[in-house]
């Protein structure tokens, strides 16, 4: 990877410029090639100008080096510190005017310390068909409104194609706002080169170019897609008489191109100003402020029995007065009810349900354990038909159990020499659907749960999964389980992988005439073809009857900035039960909840609608960078292996439209695969290191103050988050190759031997006792776990089994069922449920997987299981 995408272009220009200003003999042909390709970058960012550009051509012609490094030096200095950002106030300044001239870069401060906080900054894109003849008219203009009580300061970029546009809102991470005028033409000779080499890869999975629509409607609606916090607004030349609804409803505003400047700035800080405000927060920072007599629970609240306590002092100075001031179980107060939201928390349900591109959202406050059940509590009925991953998390089956639906496990591939495990194929999904089918019970199926992205960082194609799902059932319900998957929604790269922006693209395909006459076309020949092998190929949902019904369960204290146990649901739902859902939500969600983890939420949405694009690129590009150092250092080689889709996904599930570097050449290698691996979750194999992946995890930890994610026998997982930086994965490569130069001495002196034990591979199927099948006949039957559950807690059922005697019994072909929920760490998910038996193959695993935390099982009796005279009895209760 040499050039991550745009900006890092742009980066090593002005790096080069730099390099060839300050050389001891100034490096001309250098400078000046780097200076003519930064013509063609730079105009995609407002700072520092065109005009700085220009001056340096001016100084070039007259071989004024002097100044060109001086202007140079105090370019890069700004850029690089982004002390750009935080200028004092005055409207649309010409950066120029302060960057010609000599400055202290050591000071750390060229101006007067201001007394006020540095406000936020974001610039605004104008896509203009004459934008070099209308920038200083737009300046001007918007400068007389611009006012030093504004809580934010913008500056604006010109363009002049739909093109330039699209390369601009991915290139530039500021853009907060997009003006569009008529007449702007698709694409120029200048913006194409950088179009196709940056831009276009990134929009493989945006819906086509709708011919019969204007250019600016196109425009608007692709970058929706791809950015899709940006606010858009629409300077019409048109009549409001004549501008049709359906154009207007693509935009959050139109305008109308007499004098439109006032309305225009307004319009633009109010766009920003809604994404910035948090309801909740705000709402919890004015309770605090306001004096209050305590007379309720909580002796704690505002610090009453903690900070005059000669015995806990040390806790209320550890967390501080803010924490205690808003410890509360008050509703009121201009508080609100998180089980009956009416106020501050409904309002940020309704921001964060706009923000991850769902009708609703829910926050919860203990988990996406939690979150699951909700889901299935309110999906789900007791004898429902429910298809699950065999990874989820223990959560889903055990809600499943207590709504007293039926599941279909569906198993993973393995990886077996990593110990890990992938995700569940598309055919299995199809296959176990077309039998219940053939059985006549499909009508029982009511929901799919998956997890995506998995523990090690597999992400399903999402659209694709549910297109040919709802081609057999239209109505099924998909639950995504995307505990690690909350930052995806505010980056291109991951666009129709998660739920939310799938279930968007369908809706879309749905309502598109395109679409209706191909699957007209495509019907006719399905139904004439009477072959079995028809359903093998891709399958289209019938657009009059699908009825999408997504929901997804969110993690947001993992990848984005929420305290520990914060989690969201994002619905979108065409048959949504409100009452339905509510009662399950009120049914699981604490009377006493913690407003710390609700307001945080709050600010984790504000953050990811703000500048989510901008994080999730830099964790993104400092991973691909991380793996590109791991790669290419030969003396980790003998040690680490990195994994990537290559070792992780099976070829037949890998569909790439091509090659590239950076971001668009990731773009390209995903294609329209249905399983890639996210590139912020770094899996290594360490066996080469001579021990196995926990040991490794405590040496990181123990030595290193390193903590890492997950492990197994082989392998260990490090997560690139949107906190990390350079020095702290710089931090981490040292100490790879610290490790790797250490075992490779131990090796030289101590002929340390390669670690590399592979667990045998699970069942590929799980077969369970007729007497806990509800149902005969099929080749994948839905089991009864609830039943057998509860049978499983009377001890007159059941007696626990030692695994060496399981082992025996079960080499002998006497096989035992479990009575219990049996899931060991790794992988961490039920290897085991009620009712199942304990085939040879798992006892295998578990005779080899000496694993020290097996959730189920006890290490001293061993295998809870059913007594064999009363399965024999068919007793069932």
């Amino acid at each position: 990877m040499n050039r991550f995408d745009l900006r890092q272009r742009r980066d090593e220009l002005w790096e080069s410029l730099e390099a060839s200003a300050n050389a001891s003999a100034f490096d001309l042909e250098d400078f000046s090639r780097s200076l003519k390709e930064l013509y063609a970058v730079d105009r995609f960012w407002t700072f520092p100008g065109r005009g700085v550009l220009w001056r340096l051509t001016h100084y070039l012609d007259e071989m004024q080096y002097t100044l060109i490094a001086q202007l140079v030096n105090n370019c890069r200095h700004y850029m690089m510190q982004d002390r750009y950002r935080f200028q004092a106030f005055s409207p649309f300044m010409t950066n120029l005017e302060w960057l010609d001239r000599p400055m202290l870069h050591e000071s750390g401060n060229m101006e007067a310390l201001s007394i006020h906080k540095p406000r936020p900054y974001f610039e605004v894109l104008i896509v203009h068909p004459c934008p070099d003849e209308y920038e200083l008219l737009y300046r001007q203009h918007l400068a007389t409104f611009k006012s030093p009580h504004d809580e934010f300061i913008y500056d604006i970029v010109l363009v002049d194609s739909a093109e330039d546009a699209l390369t601009a809102v991915l290139a530039n991470t500021d853009i907060q706002a997009c003006i569009h005028l008529h007449h702007v033409p698709p694409g120029t000779e200048t913006s194409a080169p950088l179009f196709e080499r940056f831009t276009r890869p990134q929009l493989l999975h945006t819906l086509p170019v709708n011919y019969s629509e204007s250019v600016e409607v196109n425009l608007c609606r692709t970058m929706r897609a791809i950015r899709p916090e940006i606010d858009h607004y629409l300077i019409s030349e048109l009549p409001a008489s004549e501008l049709p609804f359906s154009v207007r409803n693509h935009f959050d505003r139109v305008l109308f191109h007499v004098n439109p400047f006032r309305d225009l700035h307004e319009a633009i800080m109010n766009g920003v100003r809604n994404r910035f405000s948090t309801p909740f927060f705000a709402a919890l920072q004015a309770y605090g402020r306001q004096p209050k007599g305590v007379f309720h629970a909580l002796p704690l609240s505002r610090g009453a029995s903690v900070r005059n306590s000669p015995w806990i002092r040390d806790m209320y100075d550890y967390y501080g007065e803010s924490v205690f001031r808003v410890e509360t179980s008050s509703t009121q107060g201009g508080l609100d009810s998180l089980l009956d939201p009416t106020g501050a928390i409904l309002q940020a349900h309704m921001k964060a349900a706009e923000a991850f591109g769902a009708d609703s959202t829910f926050f919860v406050t203990n988990g996406t354990s939690t979150s699951n059940k909700i889901v299935n509590q309110a999906n789900l009925r007791p004898g429902d038909i429910v298809l699950i991953s065999a990874d989820c998390h223990k959560s889903i089956p055990y809600s499943v159990m207590l709504a007293g639906a039926f599941p279909v496990f569906l198993e993973t591939w393995p990886i077996p020499s990593r110990d890990l495990y992938g995700g569940v194929e598309l055919a299995r999904i199809k296959e176990v659907m077309l039998d219940l089918k053939k059985c006549g019970r499909l009508e029982k199926l009511r929901q799919i749960s998956l997890t995506s992205s998995t523990f090690d960082g597999l992400i399903y194609h999402c659209e694709k999964f549910m297109m040919e799902i709802l081609a057999i059932k239209p109505d099924v319900i998909f639950h995504w389980d995307e505990a690690w998957s909350a930052f995806c929604g505010f980056h291109p790269l991951y666009y129709g992988r998660t739920a939310m922006s799938a279930s968007k693209k369908i809706r879309q395909r749905m309502q598109d005439p395109a679409y209706r006459e191909f699957h007209s076309q495509w019907r006719k020949e399905f139904d004439a073809n009477p072959e079995e092998e028809k359903w093998d190929g891709p399958l289209y949902p019938h657009p009059d009857l699908v009825k999408l019904r997504v929901y997804s369960t969110q993690s947001t204290h993992k990848t984005l900035s929420a305290f520990r146990q914060a989690s969201m649901i994002h619905v979108s739902d065409d048959l949504f039960d409100r009452a339905s859902f509510v009662e399950a939500y009120r049914i699981y969600t604490s009377t006493s909840p913690n407003y710390q983890i609700v307001s945080s939420m709050d600010i984790a949405r504000r953050q990811a609608s703000l500048e989510g694009f901008y994080r999730v690129r830099e964790a993104i590009l400092l991973s691909l960078q991380l793996r590109r150092r791991i790669r290419e250092e030969e003396s980790l080689k003998p040690c680490f292996e990195l994994l990537t889709d290559l070792e992780m996904v099976p070829e037949r599930f890998r569909t790439p439209v091509g090659e590239g570097e950076g971001l668009a050449g990731l773009c390209s290698e995903w294609g329209y695969s249905d399983f890639v691996v996210d590139p912020t979750r770094i899996t290594l194999d360490v066996s080469g290191c001579g021990i196995d992946g926990n040991n490794f995890r405590q040496l990181l930890m123990s030595r290193y103050d390193i903590q890492v994610n997950k492990t197994s026998r082989n392998t260990v997982l490090f997560l690139v988050n949107i906190g990390a930086t350079r020095a702290t994965v710089d931090y981490l490569f040292q100490v790879l190759m610290e490790l790797a130069a250490r075992f490779r001495m131990e090796r030289r002196h101590h002929e340390l031997p390669i670690f590399r034990e592979s667990l045998p591979p699970l069942p590929r199927k799980r077969i369970f006792h007729p007497a806990f099948l509800p149902f005969e006949g099929g080749e994948d039957p839905p089991c009864d776990i609830r039943s057998a559950h509860y049978l499983g807690a009377e001890e007159y059922t059941t007696e626990y089994l030692p695994p060496p005697e399981a082992l025996e019994a079960g080499r002998a072909g006497e096989l035992q069922v479990s009575a219990s929920f049996v899931t060991p760490y790794p992988p961490g998910f039920p290897v085991l449920v009620p009712g199942q038996f304990i085939t040879p193959e798992i006892l295998e695993y578990f005779h080899h997987a000496r694993i020290p935390e097996i959730h189920g099982f006890s290490f001293e009796k061993g295998f809870r299981v059913f007594r064999k005279d009363y399965l024999e009895q068919g007793n069932r209760k």
